[in-house]
């Protein structure tokens, strides 16, 4: 009959529309997946970090080069003439050989992380004549090394390369060098300073 006829096509129209309201909720779940992938595909996706550059500044005669010839097992300060640095030298450490180095660390700090691929060290002269190369070498840096003598202080070039590394805002590290000079030190070679300081007479 024609009543019949128009219960059925009452009841077409509540399907379709049932069916609508399933494909919202699927392209929802759809979206919420994709973001989800996105952020897998994010975490996996590792940022390749560039080897910073660390400049070591300081008063002559503080014993910047020695330092570095210590870390990299060289002998560069007793070839310079008078033994002083007059120019600016490179030195590229990488990761692992930074890790085999500062393997005792692990007695001061409990978790070491290492991100980036190595350390490009700026060796620069601290003799007042090579203002210039300190300021070449405070600009290209990352990060500095402020190489201080312990029973000298603050000396003029300390003092300068302090004011040009403020200037451009560089982070900074100060390493007080020859606290072996003290009396009755006893050194630990290769130790973090901490284990060594403990060990000492008080």
């Amino acid at each position: 009959s024609s009543d019949d006829e128009d219960e059925e096509e009452e009841e077409e129209p509540k399907k379709s529309k049932k069916k609508g309201k399933k494909g919202k909720k699927g392209k929802k779940n759809k979206g919420k997946h994709n973001k989800k992938d996105k952020k897998k595909d994010k975490g996996k996706k590792k940022v390749e970090l560039r080897s910073p550059i660390c400049v070591v500044m300081g008063h002559v005669d503080t014993g910047k080069t020695k330092i570095l010839d210590h870390i990299r097992t060289t002998n560069v300060q007793n070839k310079e003439a008078g033994g002083i640095t007059q120019q600016i030298g490179a030195t590229y450490l990488s990761i692992d050989y930074i890790k085999d180095r500062t393997s005792r660390l692990k007695e001061q700090v409990n978790k070491l992380k290492y991100k980036v691929p190595g350390l490009l060290f700026i060796d620069t002269p601290g003799h007042e004549s090579f203002s210039n190369l300190r300021s070449r070498g405070s600009s290209m840096c990352d990060i500095a090394v402020l190489v201080v003598d312990l029973m000298h202080g603050l000396e003029p070039q300390t003092i300068e390369s302090l004011k040009m590394l403020k200037e451009r805002k560089c982070p900074l590290v100060v390493a007080l060098n020859k606290i072996d000079v003290c009396y009755n030190w006893k050194p630990d070679p290769g130790a973090p300073f901490l284990t060594t300081y403990n060990n000492q007479e008080k």
